[in-house]
């Protein structure tokens, strides 16, 4: 399974569409349909959704990674394919406020080849958009896919033009880069990716502005075994300046964990060098595969993320590292069953200032055939505890259906923002969405009533 042609964006829908019990992992139990809006603990009130949009393919299919607010309530994110002449190779598009909608404008659809494909994630800076590309750039490497892609977006008279600020090289150089990435005040990027580095394993790395353009350096190779194998979901960056991520394989290989069950890292800056040390390594039982990018508490220090497997029903967990002197100790917040608490949770959480916490699990809950078209869930503190709820399952595909890999955005209202690979009403897309589900994938919204 760790070879490029199954990655990330892609696993999802492997697993969904499949059910295997491939990488040495126990072969997935499925949802059953039913009466699925359930609560865990106590009742949380109902949620009401609005589809901002659907996507049609043309503007875009399978939004993904890094939907962000910008001014006077627009939302800007990526598209993982799709794109009017371009071939489908994805779309940079902005969500602006309309009369009682939004309307959707594509900035950018990517040609392939030198200006990179399937965007992934993207950050704003002055009026300037910046992202990255897993594949495209060269296509002379890597079998004719490209090593991947920086590239900013600036705004001129005549709409967005693409810039395309480093070309990532294969081999020793980092390789299929992933969102999302982070800009510092000095305007340096950094990012991970799945392959390259020293041992072909993956890497962290950086990109340097300068007079003549940007310089790329390798932050850290991971070294495989104990420290890690093939990150799957890029960085988040502390007030510190210390990189957190997580690597899919690597740590403990113990009981079912085929390649090690994965670990979470963090390079540590001090002074103008970083310092790696995996502060978490996985086991099975408490998550196995985590694949996406962490939230850190700023206040506490805590790290909150997900597993795509393990736990006591081996279908993802939601969990909590907390620093403990020099370590940190782990909480498996939420072992999730592949019933109305949905399974195969991904994404970055999103930690509000009461300190709760929500995510989304790409698949279970209602509706799709039985098995389930994902959910919305909330981990609500209370003391040392935390209750877990349903707050929206996604039950018809035309709302919109697995929510992988999305970040989640609240607004002051208290109503929470994401996107959808899959559902919609535009039904042209159908690339192996939960139980069939046709469609381009939505950006919704989500309230309480």
């Amino acid at each position: 399974m760790r070879n490029s042609g199954l990655t990330r964006w892609a696993l999802s829908i492997y697993v969904a569409a499949a059910m295997p019990a491939g990488c040495g992992r126990s072969e997935l139990p499925i949802g059953t349909p039913g009466a699925m809006t359930q609560a865990f603990g106590n009742a949380t009130p109902a949620w009401q959704e609005t589809v901002l949009h659907s996507f049609g393919g043309l503007d875009g299919a399978a939004a993904s990674d890094g939907l962000i607010a910008g001014k006077a309530g627009a939302f800007y994110g990526t598209t993982l394919f799709g794109g009017g002449s371009s071939g489908g190779a994805g779309t940079v598009f902005k969500l602006a406020p309309q009369g009682l909608g939004y309307a959707e404008s594509v900035l950018y659809s990517f040609r392939g080849g030198y200006d990179g494909s399937t965007p992934e994630g993207i950050v704003l800076r002055d009026g300037v958009l910046y992202g990255v590309t897993f594949a495209g750039g060269d296509p002379s490497g890597n079998g004719g896919l490209g090593w991947g892609t920086i590239f900013k977006l600036s705004l001129g008279k005549s709409g967005y033009t693409e810039s395309v600020l480093y070309r990532f090289r294969g081999g020793l150089d980092a390789w299929e880069p992933l969102g999302p990435i982070v800009l510092d005040k000095a305007g340096n990027i950094y990012g991970a990716s799945a392959f390259g580095g020293s041992r072909n394993d993956g890497a962290v790395f950086k990109l340097t502005p300068g007079k003549s353009g940007y310089t790329e350096s390798l932050l850290y190779s991971f070294p495989g075994g104990s420290g890690g194998i093939l990150p799957e979901a890029g960085v988040t960056i502390d007030k510190h300046g210390s990189i957190y991520g997580t690597t899919m394989y690597g740590g403990s290989y113990a009981g079912f964990c085929d390649g090690g069950c994965g670990t979470v890292y963090k390079l540590k800056l001090a002074k103008s060098s970083y310092s790696e040390g995996v502060i978490f390594t996985f086991d099975g039982l408490d998550g196995d595969l985590p694949d996406g990018a962490v939230t850190v508490d700023e206040r506490s220090g805590a790290v909150f993320g997900t597993t795509f497997w393990g736990g006591t029903k081996r279908v993802g967990t939601f969990f909590k590292l907390t620093p403990n002197g020099s370590s940190y100790s782990e909480r498996v917040l939420h072992s999730f069953t592949a019933k109305a608490d949905g399974f195969l949770p991904e994404g970055t959480p999103l930690l509000e200032p009461d300190g709760t916490v929500y995510g989304t699990a790409a698949l279970g809950g209602g509706g799709c055939h039985g098995i389930g078209c994902g959910v919305v869930f909330e981990l609500a503190p209370s003391g040392a505890r935390y209750s877990f709820h349903v707050v929206y399952d996604f039950r018809r595909p035309i709302h919109g259906a697995e929510p992988e890999q999305t970040n989640l955005l609240s607004d002051e209202s208290g109503a929470i923002y994401g996107a959808t690979r899959s559902g919609g009403t535009q039904t042209n897309c159908a690339d192996g969405g939960p139980g069939g589900a046709k469609g381009c994938g939505v950006v919704f919204k989500i309230r309480p009533q």
